[in-house]
């Protein structure tokens, strides 16, 4: 298909220019801003809430267009091709399952858990299709990506996060109820630092598998990517993390425990519950504050610098500091504005995380070809994934 069928028109002068065998990195670009997004974002808020959310799937279709339109390198632009009915349907089926979790708590736990764990053993597929779903629909200089993934390939990759903590929660489900009146301190700690030992030692290999079954088979055209991160890259990570988060923690119960006397001068007064959450709110933000950007940054920087597309590879630059910046300005701002910023923020963040990516170049792009699959790929996996808060973005 040609990149004319998709608005896009390059002359040959100018992809010779854009695209030099022999030139440096070549920057991403987000062209879009706050004030063009805050028209989107505002109509889009007002109508899912006039439609009962119904709207919300052509909304969603109208921000991804305007997200993907917008993000420029090398010349050209990315596209977003997705049928907001399709997303509707996988919306409902979304809704059909978040519902009879909720409705099972009214029958009995035991039928709470069998939905629970019924999400669970179904969650690899759903992220397959989610994959499948959000590359069929998109293309990049008129090329279409597509994901190759199988269902198969996904339960291998993808069920150990979920097995893991399955089996933790069970865990912890049976102590609780067999030491419900006289638990000792032993179970306590075991409750209390089981689930915390099992996720910090599986979310980093989990996170690998993922990020190795995403990349790894995902094609731009007939153009295949490569992920070339290894386990232990992710562990060291998220194992910084841990210990910013303690540093975070201690930082946030010092503040908490210096203004104690602050907050129990108003303890007694009309408005002091409203003093005290501040301060706690304060607190755990900061304690927030501490670790995502360093998450943020270090987990986009090791995935995409371990990213190659064909013989071209990625370069990722994003700063922890730049980032923890824009997230605690951006607070300031929507809290100032009763929420009015919050397109704005977007928009900064995902500039900055865009202008820190490239795309080196070992010849042109000229040698990737259309990939021609019937792009009829259900929606459902991808607003499940969503809609119970699944991030496999960027």
């Amino acid at each position: 298909m040609s990149e004319a069928a998709y608005g896009i028109h390059m002359s040959p002068a100018a992809q010779q220019e854009t695209e030099p065998a022999d030139a440096g990195p070549i920057a991403f670009e987000f062209t879009g801003s706050g004030s063009e997004y805050f028209r989107i974002w505002i109509v889009n808020l007002l109508l899912t809430v006039a439609t009962f959310g119904v709207y919300s799937a052509w909304a969603k279709v109208r921000r991804l267009e305007y997200f993907y339109r917008n993000t420029r390198v090398a010349g050209a632009i990315f596209d977003y091709h997705g049928d907001p009915k399709a997303i509707l349907k996988g919306r409902v089926l979304a809704f059909a399952l978040f519902l009879a979790y909720k409705l099972a708590f009214d029958i009995s736990g035991l039928v709470a858990a069998a939905i629970g764990l019924l999400i669970v053993v179904i969650l690899p597929w759903l992220l397959s299709r989610s994959f499948q779903f959000r590359l069929a629909n998109s293309s990049y200089r008129g090329v279409r990506f597509h994901f190759a993934g199988t269902v198969l390939e996904a339960y291998r990759s993808l069920i150990l996060l979920p097995a893991i903590l399955v089996v933790t929660g069970l865990f912890i489900w049976s102590l609780a109820t067999s030491y419900a009146n006289h638990p000792g301190l032993g179970v306590i700690l075991l409750v209390t630092l089981l689930p915390m030992a099992a996720i910090f030692s599986v979310v980093p290999m989990a996170h690998y598998l993922l990020k190795r079954y995403q990349h790894d088979h995902a094609y731009l055209g007939q153009s295949p990517f490569f992920f070339q991160a290894r386990p232990g890259q992710f562990f060291k990570i998220y194992g910084k993390a841990v210990v910013i988060f303690l540093l975070g923690f201690f930082v946030a119960g010092t503040l908490i425990y210096a203004t104690r006397s602050f907050g129990d001068a108003f303890a007694g007064k009309t408005f002091g519950w409203l003093i005290q959450l501040f301060f706690s709110t304060l607190s755990g933000y900061l304690l927030y504050l501490s670790i995502r950007p360093y998450l943020e940054s270090r987990l986009q920087n090791l995935i995409w610098n371990k990213t190659e597309l064909a013989d071209h590879r990625f370069i990722s630059t994003a700063r922890a500091r730049t980032l923890m910046w824009l997230h605690a300005s951006n607070l300031v701002l929507v809290i100032c504005s009763a929420g009015l910023y919050q397109p704005f923020a977007t928009i900064r963040i995902l500039r900055y995380r865009l202008a820190c990516l490239a795309l080196q170049l070992d010849g042109t792009l000229d040698d990737m070809q259309a990939h021609h699959a019937g792009d009829g790929v259900g929606a459902a996996g991808d607003e499940v994934g969503a809609f119970f808060d699944i991030d496999i973005s960027l």
